[in-house]
């Protein structure tokens, strides 16, 4: 099984980067942040550094970082076709297709895989705030009430039906745009590509995605710009809401997992990261709707 591990553009240029790397495959990139996200320069300076090319990971891209990326895949498709991008914006993997389909290897991105299926976001076995589902409806009768009581059961049908993309739909997917790997950090999701697709599977670990954000903990608010990257610090937060241990690490929480064994896996993807003992998260002076 290959081994590969994500790092961003600074933390790869520090000078322990090749102790970090050992013989793993570099995701040069970030899942999370916009403004880790790689350029050119970067990618030639960790072939140089490894000896192999880096697979480029991407995030959900704004206007100014998709135009980053732009340069950069006229750069590969130049200078590097066939290198391997990790896709977590749909735009993107449009854009690929439609001006270098071919130029190269696609892989979708975790974020991507969980956008087919929302419901695998949530850990099972965890204890959750009981919420209304729209089950065990009263009988309707006539009248106003009763209609909106059949138009909440149509919304219930129709968000559940939302949860998980149908497979058909999926395989469908992944050959009109030549995907050739899949990424997940869900046990379940990558069972269900396992038993049902012939696609190459990747697994994170050891933190599993449970949402992602735009709000920095480590610069405050949304920030337009960052000169000071968060590179590899993870901040472990406490709540009485979750029975289970819940972690920031740039815009994005975590809980913890462990890399599964299967034999259709074939490459795992480590976050590594160091805790941030002391560290006091920024806060925006008005966060309530009460104060705006």
């Amino acid at each position: 099984m290959a081994q590969a591990i994500i790092l961003s553009p600074s933390l790869a240029a520090e000078s322990g980067a090749q102790k970090l790397i050992k013989n793993s495959l570099v995701y040069l990139g970030d899942e999370f942040c916009i403004h880790k996200q790689p350029a050119f320069s970067g990618f030639e300076a960790v072939t140089r550094l490894t000896g192999r090319r880096p697979a480029l990971l991407s995030t959900l891209l704004t206007d100014p970082a998709f135009e980053r990326w732009e340069a950069l895949l006229a750069a590969c498709a130049k200078k590097a076709p066939g290198t391997e991008v990790v896709i977590n914006d749909i735009g993107l993997l449009r854009f690929i297709d439609k001006k270098y389909r071919g130029k190269f290897s696609l892989t979708l991105g975790r974020l991507m895989t969980y956008f087919f299926d929302t419901k695998h976001t949530r850990l099972p076995g965890c204890s959750r705030p009981i919420m209304w589902t729209g089950e065990a409806l009263p009988d309707p009768g006539p009248g106003a009430a009763a209609e909106k009581v059949r138009e909440a059961k149509k919304m219930k049908d129709w968000e559940s039906k939302l949860d998980v993309t149908p497979m058909a739909y999926l395989k469908d997917f992944i050959k009109r745009y030549k995907v050739s790997r899949v990424e997940t950090d869900s046990r379940e999701i990558f069972k269900k590509y396992a038993d049902n697709t012939a696609v190459k599977l990747s697994f994170h670990y050891p933190l599993r995605l449970m949402s992602m954000t735009r709000i920095c903990p480590f610069m405050g608010g949304i920030v337009p710009a960052c000169s000071a990257p968060c590179g590899s610090r993870l901040l472990s937060l406490k709540t009485k809401e979750l029975d289970f241990a819940v972690f920031s690490k740039g815009n994005a929480y975590f809980a913890k997992n462990r890399l599964i064994s299967h034999p259709r896996l074939d490459r795992a993807v480590e976050l590594p990261y160091v805790n941030s003992p002391g560290f006091k998260q920024v806060m925006n002076k008005y966060s309530c709707p009460d104060h705006p």
